[in-house]
């Protein structure tokens, strides 16, 4: 299809044909009401249930709506949402939309500094949280803020001063008229992990749904009447795009308070006979490391599995297709640049392990070096994205310009994340920039070095970085943490170091290997190598490298 069909096909899919505004609420929510299907499905972990319909949605999100505006919310306004996963998160993120208010999501397991810096930074006027983490709120504020709280299933926990949630919504009048938005006006702001620095403010648009529509329907191939579990929180970017979008195209997701240990997580997939996973390789590495007969259970109906976050290593995908008979999908994604890029359902057998795919249709992709120019096909350069007006996805950073100025090279979006294309149009990811290892004169990208490790039977996961030597300017050294049932020895880790030798060439092997019980990651589950270069920095006295 050409890119005008497939977003023709996208906008008619959503209801926005020939609309110059819309409303997200009405998108996600209300023109399903109708249909009787159940929108969420939640599960705590005592293992209590709730499920609201796409009508008790729309209801729910209208009560919202007013508990927010008789707050003093307008339209444009921000909206801190610090929840964890419970389905007042969706309720909450919907009746924001329906104020044509920006939805603020913020992870509810930071402390008071984080949650703090992110509200006064956005200029939030409306904090809603839970009672499980209102003590992790600031004890005082910037500028006036006012929280409401969801009181506890039993009741209590709402601090005197706070809006109690469950009185306010039993109050408020069950309609509200949709605030209509343009599809470049902002609808979240979503703040970056901070992997790589202090974390920034990325302005979301109101046309997001239609701008991940490709990644859910043709790499999910997600349909209405799927069983879908997003295991990503809500207060994440993936977690949020992944149940956004479904809900606009008319599917039920499924939401798990607990979080996704690997053994839990099969008997969650099990108990619901979830269709369609989205997660991330940290969850998949976890799975993979119980063994094909462990994950090999009754009840395990699961389709398809879309992954992001990181890079999806050859041996995750080899494993599944053993265990399971399904292609895990890896997708490129940021909060930047959307899900772009990804490997298609409808070409599976296809899918080059370790590639992220190509371009998802409508999306314009290319690499592109720091002036923003073309890399030849096989070169490195920056994974760059340039989205048609109805594909947009991101505006820019929010109160940041220099952090804008960045962001754009002669049109072209790009974040620090590298990539190369090969021959036949697929796409592999290469590292961070700064992540990048110079040995002799060679560039070597991190994750080929940790792809290689994985596929020695001992490596359940590994991190690779560059270590100062005064011969080659930088050794590799990896970080690897081993699967159950093996220990350290000098002689395993010059199996390991050999495996990657014949994988990689003399050049670009570890010559370093240390066993490690955990890797430092982000909350998202993404690895953090600027704290491994920073921590062997601090050991040898040369200096602590900055993210």
């Amino acid at each position: 299809m050409s890119e005008a069909a497939v977003w023709a096909e996208v906008v008619a899919a959503l209801g926005w044909a020939g609309r110059a505004e819309v409303n997200l609420a009405v998108t996600l929510a209300d023109r399903h009401a109708a249909s009787g299907r159940t929108a969420l499905r939640w599960e705590g972990r005592d293992g209590a249930r709730r499920s609201l319909t796409f009508a008790e949605l729309a209801e729910a999100s209208a009560r919202h709506a007013n508990l927010l505006r008789g707050l003093g919310v307008s339209p444009g306004d921000r909206v801190a949402c610090i929840l964890p996963r419970v389905p007042e998160a969706i309720v909450a993120l919907l009746g924001a939309f329906r104020l044509g208010a920006i939805h603020l999501p913020i992870f509810s397991g930071f402390g008071a500094e984080a949650i703090g810096r992110r509200i006064a930074d956005a200029g939030a006027r409306v904090v809603v949280t839970h009672a499980d983490v209102r003590d992790r709120l600031p004890p005082r504020w910037a500028h006036p803020v006012a929280v409401v709280t969801v009181p506890r299933p039993g009741g209590g926990g709402v601090p005197p001063g706070d809006v109690d949630h469950r009185e306010a919504m039993a109050a408020a009048a069950p309609h509200c008229a949709p605030v209509p938005r343009r599809r470049d006006d902002p609808a979240v702001l979503l703040y970056t992990s901070g992997s790589t620095g202090p974390p920034k403010a990325v302005a979301i648009a109101t046309n997001f749904p239609a701008a991940v529509w490709p990644a859910l329907r043709h790499a999910g191939d997600l349909r209405a009447d799927d069983a879908f579990w997003p295991t990503g929180d809500p207060g994440w970017g993936y977690g949020l795009v992944c149940y956004g979008t479904a809900l606009a195209l008319g599917c039920g997701a499924h939401m798990w308070e607990a979080n996704p240990a690997p053994e839990a997580t099969l008997g969650f997939l099990a108990r619901h006979r979830i269709t369609n996973l989205a997660t991330v390789p940290t969850l998949l590495r976890g799975l993979m490391a119980l063994g094909e007969d462990a994950v090999r259970r009754p009840g395990i109906a699961v389709r398809s599995i879309m992954s992001c976050g990181e890079p999806l290593n050859a041996e995750v995908v080899a494993f599944f297709r053993r265990a399971w008979g399904v292609t895990p999908l890896d997708q490129f994604g940021s909060s930047e640049h959307g899900l772009p890029i990804g490997n298609r359902f409808d070409a599976r057998d296809a899918v080059r392990p370790g590639s992220m795919g190509r371009p998802l249709p409508g999306q314009r992709i290319a690499i592109v070096d720091e002036t923003g120019a073309p890399v030849p096909r096989g070169g490195v350069g920056l994974i760059a994205t340039r989205p048609p007006p109805d594909g947009l996805y991101a505006l820019g950073y929010w109160n940041n310009p220099e952090a804008e100025r960045g962001l754009r090279r002669q049109g072209w979006i790009v974040t620090g994340d590298l990539g190369r294309e090969d021959g036949d149009g697929y796409l592999w990811f290469e590292g961070r920039a700064d992540d990048v290892i110079k040995s002799a004169a060679y560039r070597i990208g991190p994750f080929e070095v940790e792809s290689a490790l994985l596929t020695h039977p001992a490596v359940a996961e590994a991190a690779a970085i560059g270590k100062p030597d005064p011969a080659r300017g930088q050794i590799v050294k990896a970080f690897v943490v081993l699967r159950p049932g093996f220990a350290d020895s000098a002689a395993l880790r010059e199996e390991m170091a050999a495996a990657a030798r014949r994988a990689l060439g003399d050049h670009a092997y570890p010559r370093e290997i240390e066993i490690v019980a955990e890797l430092p990651k982000t909350t998202t589950g993404k690895i953090q190598r600027y704290v491994l270069r920073q921590r062997e920095a601090a050991r040898h006295g040369t200096g602590t490298p900055e993210p």
